[in-house]
């Protein structure tokens, strides 16, 4: 097993190379080459822009070996929910975003409404290839093991889609209470439909209805939620409606994200 080293966001780091490492490692090498760490005592740089952040997964999949060939995955691919197709694979499900965009992300928009209301929403935004990844490591950790990353499709038309694989799942359907009890049972508060926060460690899990749980014997897995740690606004307005005893108002809309 590769040694590893732990920086102070508490993520474990393997080393940068990662030839021959087990593909849930290839999620952390991934986010650690898009933010700018090096092995040699680097540290983050903050994220760089959208078009930035695709150049930059696209040199370092060239560079493991991790580059598909689209006519061997795109022509057999099937629909699937609303951020990927699918392939399914003996006893693994490939999952390829869709139409270049990876994923959704959660967040808040001020909206100009009365003023008996609370301006503020949760919305879901297009995710940047960071986040697409930073989402599948806390998957990760909610599931372990559940996400390998396989690696990126460099399309005719210039798009990017990132592929990875879960184990394929028996969908046996869930009940909302059972969801809201899986979730209580590890710590998590509700905050709106199918949204928990746990404060321990600032993770927020969102998108986590019946369609993206499954039953797995006796245990539930979130095979496609939405979890990321809240920050800034967002944390503030999720701490306030808490402490109020309120719930978020969930707007379901999505934001496309300027490439630049």
């Amino acid at each position: 097993m590769p040694s590893e080293n732990r920086t102070s966001d508490g993520y474990s780091r393997p080393p940068a190379d990662q030839r021959g490492a087990d593909a849930g490692d290839l999620v952390l090498a991934a986010i650690d080459f898009l933010r700018g760490v090096q092995e040699a005592g680097g540290g983050p740089s903050g994220p760089p822009s959208l078009a930035g952040q695709e150049a930059s997964l696209l040199r370092w999949a060239d560079g493991l070996g991790l580059l598909l060939i689209p006519d061997q995955i795109i022509p057999f691919l099937d629909r699937g929910g609303q951020e990927h197709e699918i392939l399914k694979q003996g006893e693994r499900v490939l999952k390829v975003t869709r139409n270049g965009v990876f994923g959704l992300s959660p967040g808040i928009e001020l909206a100009l409404v009365s003023s008996a209301e609370d301006s503020r929403r949760f919305h879901l935004w297009e995710a940047s290839p960071i986040e697409y990844l930073e989402r599948l490591h806390l998957q990760n950790l909610l599931v372990p093991g559940l996400n390998r990353l396989e690696g990126v499709i460099h399309q005719a038309n210039g798009e990017l889609a990132i592929v990875t694989s879960q184990p394929r799942f028996d969908i046996v359907p869930v009940s909302t209470a059972e969801i809201d009890a899986w979730f209580a049972v590890r710590g998590f508060e509700k905050v709106t439909e199918s949204a928990y926060y746990r404060r321990d460690d600032n993770l927020g899990v969102f998108d986590a209805h019946d369609k993206n749980l499954v039953r797995a014997g006796e245990d539930l897995i979130p095979f496609d939620v939405i979890p990321c740690h809240p920050a800034g606004g967002f944390l503030a307005f999720i701490e306030e409606t808490l402490a109020a005893g309120h719930t978020l108002h969930a707007v379901r809309t999505v934001t496309t994200r300027q490439k630049g």
